[in-house]
């Protein structure tokens, strides 16, 4: 067996043992099934809010709804983000028993994140970051899914495979940052006083680390960047030392998080204002860098918008730049900061989306593809998300406020009416390419598994 996956340009990566298949494809099971399972709650959603129908469900829909509302948030960012991060390290480096526990606990923490969900139990925290039920087997499931997911980011770290290539790179540099995120909410847990409120119990606990796990998810979609890049050009964006570099850049910037509760108290504003600054000082500069390098390699070409490789890298990059344009004013009180949010959102999907088809999934089933229904997957959810990200910008610059519904939204403008009605088409077709992409990834998965 081989120590790293190699990644020869134009060709589909190889390397991996049988057993190491199988390890990677219960990682891709639980990462696509987790956005599968943030459909089907997506879905509840609707229905408990649409009148007659939310009287046939099992709940009470008043109760139900905001604890459906976090699972999904789980569901469809935390599970599903910290499943392709401890794929991709069991994937770079194989091998262990490490990856076959690790998947075990965090398919369990799964699992009972779903329990007090589904039996309406608990109450919901709408807090930054981590929403959570506070129910003690929702706690137990993030414990296990964090846990699960270092196994094989520790077993990455302590037994490096060679350290070239910008797969192995990237990845270590994200496992090192997703460590000193777990280490944030672990001080900020043992420094909160026991009785504080519940809001601000769980909103601080997870603020310091929360942010820092949005490092994580840069490195993760720089990552993929530089694999996709390799793939659609024959060479990644940035060259081998500069890539080192950024990556470098992103593990200093998020090494002062864990010291800031040394210097400041877990329930005090400084600490927020600190995770804050760190977090706009530290991030801009390695995106600036990885969007530059990727954009010349684009505009630079060739250009094929077949290739799944390119697509997901030119889509990616583009809404990537749109979320950072629309950042610029975003001022926290209105639907203009969800909007450069879900942009930068929309842009970690892609990058991973390319990743899957490109990388992962060829892996597994020792085959590439390049259907239509492929391609098409990318143009729907790169156009849906930059639709329901320029709508809502819209709608926020005539004054429709964050976190409101129905007629609090005050849509009593054209241009109101016009950035809601945009961010609605947008999010239809942005959700269509996602089932799309979640329909193909576990139909294959599956598949394989049966054979």
């Amino acid at each position: 067996m081989r120590d790293t996956m190699e990644l020869p340009p134009g060709l589909p990566p190889v390397g991996l043992d049988a057993a190491s298949r199988r390890a990677l494809s219960g990682w891709l099971l639980l990462a696509v099934g987790s956005l599968a399972v943030a459909g089907a709650l997506a879905l509840l959603l609707a229905l408990s809010r649409t009148p007659v129908v939310q009287d046939w469900l099992p709940w009470r829909w008043e109760t139900f709804f905001r604890k459906a509302l976090v699972a999904h948030v789980i569901f469809a960012f935390v599970v599903w983000y910290m499943a392709v991060l401890g794929g991709l390290a069991a994937a770079t480096r194989p091998g262990g028993v490490a990856s076959l526990i690790g998947l075990t606990l965090s398919t369990a923490g799964a699992v009972l994140l779903l329990v007090p969900t589904l039996t309406n139990q608990g109450q919901a925290s709408l807090n930054n970051y981590l929403p959570v039920l506070v129910h003690p087997l929702f706690y137990g499931g993030l414990a296990l899914l964090a846990l699960g997911v270092a196994l094989p980011v520790l077993y990455l770290l302590l037994r490096p495979p060679v350290w070239g290539g910008s797969l192995a790179m990237g990845v270590g540099s994200a496992g090192v940052l997703y460590l000193l995120a777990l280490l944030c909410f672990g001080l900020a847990w043992f420094g909160l006083p026991k009785d504080a409120p519940l809001d601000t119990y769980n909103e601080e606990i997870f603020w310091g680390g929360g942010h820092i796990l949005q490092f994580v998810h840069s490195a993760l979609m720089l990552t993929a960047w530089q694999v996709l890049g390799e793939q659609a050009f024959g060479q990644s964006p940035l060259p081998a030392r500069a890539w080192r570099f950024v990556c470098l850049l992103l593990v200093v910037a998020g090494l002062p998080g864990p010291l800031l509760y040394a210097v400041y108290k877990v329930t005090g504003d400084d600490l927020r204002r600190a995770f804050t600054q760190l977090y706009w000082i530290g991030l801009p500069l390695p995106l600036l860098i990885g969007s530059a390098a990727a954009l010349r390699s684009i505009l630079r070409g060739p250009r094929d918008w077949r290739s799944p490789a390119f697509l997901g890298l030119a889509l990616s990059v583009a809404l990537c730049t749109l979320g950072g344009v629309l950042g610029m004013f975003a001022t926290g009180g209105d639907v203009r900061t969800p909007a450069h949010y879900h942009a930068a959102i929309g842009a970690v999907n892609l990058a991973f989306m390319g990743l899957f088809f490109v990388v992962l999934l060829p892996v597994v089933l020792r085959a590439g593809e390049t259907s239509p229904l492929v391609r098409l997957q990318f143009w729907l959810y790169g156009g849906g998300q930059t639709l329901f990200s320029l709508g809502m910008f819209i709608a926020g610059s005539a004054g429709v406020a964050r976190k409101v519904a129905g007629e609090a939204q005050g849509l009593d403008s054209t241009v109101k009416i016009v950035g809601m009605a945009l961010t609605g088409i947008g999010a239809t077709v942005a959700v269509t390419g996602g089932m799309l992409f979640v329909w193909l990834a576990l139909s294959r998965l599956v598949a394989r598994g049966m054979r």
